[in-house]
């Protein structure tokens, strides 16, 4: 009796699951887009470093080395290739495709003198059009043995705000 017992109770268990599965878990699932919409328009992006900048002289290509690079998706956004002192903001205008939602940059910055014992740091601010007030704006520590500053630089992008923007 006990075997038609545990066989019957397995059986209800496997239905059930079968059930669940065929029916409800398939409507729970979330929708997503297709494609993702993009977003081209003009942001400026400023750069602060708390170090003298300089070309990295330990990269594989020294004629494409740059003291500052900025990227975005995989492609370079900014280059700068000439030393850049302390405290000097690097302001730069770009034009973007961004997705929708969340979006972020790769920064890249050498020291002049890797030699310095002393903390690293990078302000970063983005911008969206002449707008007066960041949309991000974020700092990027580093170690002082650190021979190079590498650091992401997150943002939201979103579409109503932006097409709110576009027809005022």
């Amino acid at each position: 009796m006990r075997i038609v017992v545990a066989i019957l109770s397995a059986s209800i268990v496997l239905g059930l699951t079968w059930i669940y599965q065929q029916t409800l878990a398939e409507n729970q699932l979330p929708t997503v887009e297709a494609e993702p919409v993009e977003i081209r328009d003009t942001y400026r992006l400023r750069v602060v470093a708390t170090f003298d900048a300089g070309i990295d002289p330990f990269a594989e290509d020294v004629s494409s080395a740059a003291a500052l690079k900025v990227s975005l998706l995989g492609q370079s956004v900014v280059a700068i290739d000439q030393p850049i002192p302390a405290g000097q903001p690097v302001d730069t205008s770009v034009e973007l495709d961004l997705r929708q939602g969340i979006n972020e940059f790769l920064i890249e910055m050498t020291p002049a003198n890797t030699s310095d014992l002393v903390p690293k740091a990078i302000h970063v601010e983005l911008y969206r059009g002449s707008d007066l007030q960041p949309l991000e704006s974020q700092t990027i520590w580093a170690e002082a043995a650190e021979t190079k500053l590498v650091g992401r630089v997150p943002f939201q992008v979103n579409v109503a705000a932006a097409s709110a923007e576009e027809t005022e």
